[in-house]
């Protein structure tokens, strides 16, 4: 009955996704058959509500069961077999609900459309996103940042002799609902709420209800009761007839919502209340919808994958749940949370949403880099050992294997082992978690004295700032705000150098970790991809960040790019040279540690900049050739070691974590800058690995977190309701290229 032109979903079609606008903070998330789901607004989880979709036999009082899609607890397909319209006895007492069985139902998943469709009913949620416009005046910059998405019930009763009745309805654990004074709807706590309006040829109405239980409120006579919590609408369709129920879903929060920078939501400077909200949306519903299935027909008309495809239209929809923009002081702030975590604006996920970012409001990228320069940026020293003597001599008395435990995180000298020289600028990861903004200069997840997770990110940080930067201003071309920040892009060269030493990467740690060692977003990784410390995948970042500098420098007139050209020269030699026999650069440069033994994948991630950069790299040939001899001898390793069982990514030859956000990347880095697809093996393996990441998310644990980030072994274990992931946006290049 869909006249989408999406196709089915031929996977396991039971997984939760969300639905977003952007900005504020809120997913309407459902899809898992048997979980709650709903409404979550600024927490990183989904809903906790029952959702009650469905159609029933009759008119409203008739005592027929309630078939409904299986968006609620408890919901199985074992339900369908007491629908038995024979039994009559086991309707006389009590309504029945029930749930549709998964062979019954038909998804279809796009862009910005996800639909349900059962033969009785279709049920469609439409979550469009748009630019957001720098200029806050105009219907554009309302319609981007309006916190609601939209949604259609269409119930089909063409070929039916009898009336049939279709329901919507939600319920809250919590007390707060009511039903509208004044339309057809229902919110909860003037927080969040639902609009309705009735599409229909026949004299019908749609009406509310609110009882505890929807099955036995539509039966009763007394539909509407102040006491319940679960309200809804209802609509009865005569035989040869159709309905379509609009719904406007959305969310509206007027007050203070951050801490220390107190912030309120920036679309209350253009909306004035939930009903404002939940009004504009119904008016503007076919917008809305027709934008949703131009997004559709953007992806689906791409070279890429169904896998691809799949995989693209998740992550964006977990970006958008995760985005806040926020009014702090009059001015726009903007902010993406960290998932489950609720960690706001962490820089190493930033520096890969940027990619997404640059492509619809590079403004808010501009908005970031301000925003960390002026409220978390700090200045430290370094920590150079003494000498290499008082080093060996310390692990030595302390009994310390040095092929295992804190050395390979290099915790293996106290503090007067140090000399402390002049480090630099540097920014923090994070600028604070659940909405309270972090004393300034300091992140909430940052401690000294660590060797793993917790510990400072000071030089990746460092590196992300400046990456973030030089992809503006490429993109933008924005030379005013490169002027307008020459003294910190001059101090994060200075910064870069201090870090570096002779290498040209990173060899020392950060006196903010004491006794402890730095670490990098892959925090809970192994020694291979953990260390920052002459590690494979921070020198090959290091070696973009000058190329970063070099090209923000370039663009002032500035000669110290000449210093940073010379800097990214100094460290592809230094990378080059450390090139083992069999073509395998070692994950970490210390031949005494685990991690030379490792073979690391995100070797290349750091090619990506130069490439959306659009820039010259034709100098630097050796070390491309060098990561595609790497790259390359990993995917084709006889014991696939850099593979899992499934054929999923396994970013660390040494370590069961993988990515997928930075999989994505990987791929995309593989396929179109070193142009390994080109080899049959590699282009299957890649397209086998899409196929497993998909099933990464639709099954197991990873159905209910809508999109996780970190899996071990195709299992989500972390990192869950995550935004990450959008990095899957550079395919949509990728497959612009091919085309």
């Amino acid at each position: 009955m869909s006249n989408s032109s999406l196709d089915s979903f031929r996977g396991n079609i039971s997984y939760n996704a969300q639905h977003s606008p952007l900005g504020a903070f809120f997913s309407f998330t459902c899809g898992l058959f048997g979980s709650r789901g709903g409404f979550g607004l600024q927490i990183g989880c989904p809903g906790n509500q029952n959702l009650f979709i469905g159609v029933k036999e009759g008119n409203r009082d008739a005592r027929t069961p309630l078939k409904c899609l299986p968006f609620y607890e408890g919901a199985s397909s074992d339900e369908a077999q007491r629908y038995d319209v024979e039994n009559k006895s086991s309707q006389q007492d009590k309504s029945i609900l029930i749930a549709y069985p998964p062979e019954q139902i038909v998804r279809r998943y796009g862009w910005a459309t996800d639909e349900w469709d059962t033969g009785d009913f279709r049920f469609t949620l439409y979550s469009p996103f748009f630019p957001v416009p720098e200029s806050m005046a105009g219907e554009a910059f309302r319609r981007s940042i309006m916190p609601a998405i939209v949604g259609e019930l269409m119930i089909d009763n063409t070929q039916g002799v009898t009336p049939k009745t279709g329901v919507f309805a939600i319920y809250f654990p919590d007390p707060g609902a009511r039903l509208s004074d004044d339309a057809c709807g229902f919110s909860w706590r003037g927080q969040l709420g639902v609009r309705a309006e009735l599409i229909s040829d026949s004299p019908t109405n749609l009406e509310t209800v609110m009882r505890w239980a929807i099955q036995d409120a539509l039966c009763d006579p007394n539909p509407r009761h102040g006491l319940g919590n679960t309200p809804g609408l209802f609509v009865t369709i005569p035989p040869g007839q159709k309905a379509t129920i609009k719904l406007a879903l959305g969310v509206y929060l007027d007050h203070k919502v951050t801490t220390r920078l107190e912030g309120r939501y920036l679309y209350t400077r253009v909306f004035g209340s939930l009903e404002d909200v939940l009004e504009t949306a119904l008016t503007q519903f076919n917008t809305l919808k027709q934008r949703a299935q131009e997004l559709d027909k953007e992806l689906a008309s791409t070279s890429l994958s169904p896998d691809q495809q799949w995989l693209i239209a998740h992550s964006t929809r977990s970006y958008h749940g995760s985005t806040q923009l926020l009014d702090v002081g009059g001015e726009p702030f903007w902010i993406v949370n960290e998932g489950e975590y609720c960690m706001m604006n962490t820089l190493d996920l930033s520096v890969d949403q940027v990619f997404w970012e640059l492509r619809q409001h590079p403004w808010l990228v501009r908005n970031l880099l301000d925003r960390f320069v002026r409220h978390y940026s700090y200045i430290d020293c370094i920590k150079v050992p003494k000498n290499d003597k008082l080093k060996v001599e310390y692990a030595q008395q302390s009994g310390q294997d040095s092929m295992a435990g804190p050395r390979v995180l290099g915790r293996v000298l106290p503090m007067d082992a140090f000399e402390l020289k002049p480090g630099g600028i540097s920014f923090c990861h994070d600028m604070g978690v659940h909405n309270q903004f972090h004393p300034q200069g300091h992140s909430s997840y940052e401690l000294p004295n660590l060797v793993g997770c917790f510990s400072y990110m000071t030089c990746e940080e460092l590196c992300n700032w400046v990456l973030c930067a030089a992809s503006y201003v490429a993109h933008t071309g924005d030379v005013n705000w490169t002027e307008q920040n020459e003294s910190t892009i001059r101090a994060c060269l200075e910064s870069l150098i201090n870090r570096s030493g002779e290498a040209g990467y990173v060899m020392y740690d950060s006196s903010r970790c004491q006794t402890g060692a730095e670490i990098t977003t892959y925090d809970s990784l192994d020694h291979s991809l953990a260390q920052t410390r002459n590690n494979l995948y921070m020198a090959v970042k290091c070696w973009a960040t000058y190329l970063g500098l070099e090209l923000l420098l370039k663009r002032i007139g500035h000669p110290s790019a000449d210093k940073a050209k010379e800097q990214a020269k100094r460290c592809m030699t230094r990378i080059v040279a450390q090139t083992r026999p069999e073509g395998i650069l070692p994950a970490v440069f210390e031949s005494d540690n685990p991690g030379f033994h490792s073979r690391i994948l995100p070797a290349i991630e750091g090619l990506v900049y130069p490439a959306e950069w659009k820039i010259d790299v034709s100098s630097y040939q050796p070390l491309y050739e060098t990561l595609k001899k790497h790259t390359l001898a990993l995917l084709k390793d006889p014991q696939k070691r850099n593979l899992f069982p499934d054929g999923g990514i396994r970013l660390s030859s040494t370590s069961d974590n993988s990515w997928m956000s930075k999989i994505a990347i990987f791929q995309y880095v593989c396929r179109k800058v070193l142009g390994l697809d080109s080899d049959p093996d590699v282009k299957q393996l890649l397209q086998n690995a899409d196929a497993a990441h998909v099933k990464w998310m639709t099954d197991g644990e990873s159905a209910y977190w809508a999109c996780s980030d970190q899996f071990v072994n195709g299992v989500a274990k972390g990192s869950k309701y995550y935004p990450r992931i959008v990095t899957t946006i550079l395919w949509m290049t990728e497959s612009k290229q091919s085309s």
